[in-house]
C-alpha cells in the first residue's frame, strides 16, 4: 500500500489501521512525516531502506522470483491496494489485479 507523506496524519493512520501492514518501509527523511505505527495502534516493524543495517538485513533475505503458474497464480489474483478518497471522505482500499496493471504499462 503505498502512503503519501503529504497526507493528513489521521489519513495516513487510518490506511494503516485499515490495511494492517506486516511492515513499513520508508527512509529516513520521510519517518518523520509518517504516523507512527503506536498513533495508529499498531505493532509494525519500520524498515529504513537508506539506512545500512535495513538495508544489509534486506540483502540477506532469499531473493527470488518464483513461477506464478506453480504457486497458482493468475492476472486476476492481487497486485496492489491503493487507497482513494471513497465518498464517504473516509479512505477506500482498491484492490488492483496484476491483469490491470498493464495499464499503467503501455
Amino acid at each position: 500500500v503505498p502512503l503519501d507523506p503529504s497526507y493528513p496524519q489521521e489519513r495516513l493512520a487510518y490506511m494503516l489501521q485499515d490495511s494492517m501492514p506486516v511492515a513499513l518501509l520508508t527512509q529516513t527523511g520521510m519517518q518523520e512525516r509518517l504516523p507512527a505505527a503506536a498513533e495508529a495502534g499498531l505493532a509494525i516493524p519500520v524498515l529504513l531502506l537508506d539506512r545500512a543495517e535495513d538495508g544489509a538485513a534486506m540483502a540477506r533475505q532469499a531473493s527470488y522470483n518464483p513461477d506464478p503458474a506453480l504457486l497458482g497464480l493468475t492476472a486476476r489474483h492481487l497486485a496492489y491496494v491503493i487507497y482513494t478518497s471513497g465518498s464517504t471522505g473516509m479512505p477506500k482500499g482498491v484492490m488492483v489485479a496484476h491483469q490491470s496493471v498493464v495499464n499503467f504499462l503501455r
